[in-house]
């Protein structure tokens, strides 16, 4: 049994009751996902709604979040940044994990989210030379290929979501400058500039850009949410 300090590494995903619908219900059908400590190592756990593990996936390093489409059973965990490394998986069939990798002068920040459809997969990158955030796109029907990329117009893209309209990308736009080779350290304390972003996934231009004010610069944003009514809430830790 995982104890909830082991489990909560990562973020916890539920994938919903309602995302296999039209599915004969199983015992083994996954409710929750989540980053976690097994061991001396870490690893995926799949949970069951009674919170029953049903199956596990070993990392080679800390997980963060992972990017789910339950009606392709598609799902992925990211590296906890500045990790460069992400491993694909099925929600329902215990098959053989796909690993894929950030390319040279990037690195990953931990998350990511499925188009409408599920073929494509955005991930928030680093350009480490750059120190600018980059969205990554991967074609998910060709083994998470990179296809190309388009700017977070911002610093640090953490947590990214499609929104409602099945095109507009929020970007969460921590304002942290990192790299593989500097661990976890900030390079950029001074000049943060964290940002709310929302950005058109087809052509990558930028529709709106909400800054903090200049005394909240260090309130970096990471986490998201859209609600019901379509607003977009953030969480920050403050650097």
């Amino acid at each position: 049994m995982l104890d909830r300090r082991s489990l909560l590494l990562g973020t916890l995903c539920a994938i919903g009751a309602d995302a296999f619908a039209g599915k004969a219900a199983a015992a083994e059908t996954p409710a929750f996902a989540s980053a976690a400590r097994l061991g001396d190592g870490f690893g995926l756990v799949l949970l069951s709604a009674k919170g029953e593990v049903l199956r596990t996936i070993p990392l080679s390093a800390r997980g963060h979040d992972i990017a789910l489409h339950p009606a392709s059973g598609r799902a992925v965990v990211f590296a906890r940044r500045p990790g460069t490394f992400a491993v694909a998986f099925n929600l329902t069939k215990d098959v053989e994990p796909d690993v894929f990798t950030a390319i040279d002068g990037r690195h990953f920040y931990g998350h990511g989210a499925f188009s409408t459809d599920g073929r494509l997969l955005y991930v928030s990158e680093n350009d480490i030379a750059g120190a600018r955030g980059v969205i990554g796109m991967y074609d998910a029907t060709r083994g998470y290929k990179r296809i190309g990329e388009f700017p977070s117009h911002g610093v640090g893209p953490h947590e990214i979501i499609l929104l409602g309209d099945g095109r507009t990308l929020a970007v969460a736009n921590g304002g942290l400058d990192t790299a593989p080779d500097a661990g976890r350290e900030n390079l950029n304390l001074d000049t943060m500039e964290p940002s709310l972003t929302f950005v058109d996934s087809k052509t990558g231009d930028p529709k709106a850009r909400h800054r903090l004010a200049s005394e909240f610069s260090r309130l970096s944003l990471r986490h998201i949410a859209a609600d019901s009514k379509g607003r977009v809430w953030f969480g920050g830790q403050w650097e």
